[in-house]
């Protein structure tokens, strides 16, 4: 089937519809249980990083950040679901839960990510997507000597910058100074945030730098480039132009499902908590259905599936992120759009 005529209702049936809408029902209290085990699961980590990397080998101190990002990026998905209101019913609690319990805690602007990543929806991998996004995937070819200096660039935190910034975009006159003032409140609540942060290393900057700073702003973006790549880099690895968003969803996919498994479970389970944790791996249901909490994707994914596979000719159900993201398509020149 060609990307052209792709539509929703080709999965998305009346009858799938209608058992979807029992689906997008949220829990008011299962969020505020996950997140706080994802704080006491990064404050231990954290812990025994440290100990390990001083006491034993500071070679330990390469995987010990990689496996925090992953947990940065536990809290990330948090923020995902709160820009998508599915926190909490109650709008200032869902809010409230995705600035103050998790972007501040990783220095996202709450309201800067929540527009740029509802226009990654409406525009998915189109040209009018957010370079925040777009830029994750800007280059999927691992033969491409280019792709290396992307990553030297996430793995050194100018992407980090790149973002923080985009997210908080200079505009000219009189919107610039309508502008100064929420950039202000944001630096004065992202401060205190991280001086809690801060104190929970017991003030030493050292540690705080290396254990919590450093990966947020390096390993985790090396990770959400492996991410976005898998996610949507589909189209490019393919010779794909994409130019409309039911291109876009056509070409995203999901990973870690069992349609199409690792061997060993042990990569699963890697995998999952340095980038797929919260069923975010269930990607090309979020996009179908972004209405759908992270608790019941595997549900949703139960549900479509089959009809998926039935109306995409494209692998869309990879083994796992990295397989996927180090994949090689060959695609015959008849067949690339």
């Amino acid at each position: 089937m060609p990307a052209n005529n792709y539509k929703r209702e080709d999965v998305l049936t009346p009858v799938i519809r209608l058992k979807i809408s029992k689906l997008q029902e949220l829990n008011n209290y299962k969020p505020f249980i996950d997140l706080f085990l994802i704080y006491i699961t990064t404050l231990l980590l954290i812990y025994i990083s440290i100990k390990l990397t001083y006491s034993y080998s500071y070679f330990l101190y390469i995987p010990a950040i990689f496996f925090i990002a992953g947990r940065q990026g536990a809290l990330l998905q948090l923020i995902h679901e709160a820009s998508h209101r599915l926190i909490n019913s109650n709008i200032k609690i869902n809010n409230f839960f995705g600035e103050y319990l998790t972007s501040l805690l990783v220095g996202v602007n709450y309201d800067g990510y929540k527009d740029g990543h509802l226009k990654h929806h409406t525009h998915t991998a189109t040209p009018l997507e957010p370079n925040a996004d777009s830029d994750k995937y800007l280059i999927v070819d691992f033969k491409n000597p280019k792709i290396y200096l992307l990553f030297l660039r996430d793995i050194t935190g100018i992407s980090a910058l790149k973002i923080f910034f985009a997210y908080n975009p200079d505009n000219k006159n009189k919107e610039n100074t309508k502008q100064l003032l929420p950039k202000l409140f944001f630096l004065i609540k992202l401060s205190v945030i991280q001086l809690i942060v801060l104190s929970l290393f017991q003030f030493n900057l050292i540690n705080y730098f290396l254990f919590w700073l450093y990966p947020a702003v390096g390993p985790h973006m090396f990770l959400m480039r492996i991410r976005g790549i898998a996610e949507h880099g589909l189209g490019k690895k393919m010779g794909v132009k994409i130019q409309k968003p039911s291109e876009g969803l056509y070409y995203t996919r999901s990973f870690l499902t069992k349609k199409n498994p690792y061997k060993f479970s042990l990569i699963s389970t890697i995998e999952k908590f340095l980038i797929g944790s919260l069923d975010v791996y269930y990607h090309h249901e979020h996009h179908l259905a972004p209405k759908v909490p992270y608790y019941n994707l595997k549900d949703l994914h139960n549900l479509v599936s089959d009809n998926i596979e039935q109306q995409i000719d494209a692998k869309i159900y990879e083994k796992g992120y990295f397989s996927a993201a180090f994949s090689t398509v060959k695609v015959p020149e008849e067949e690339l759009a």
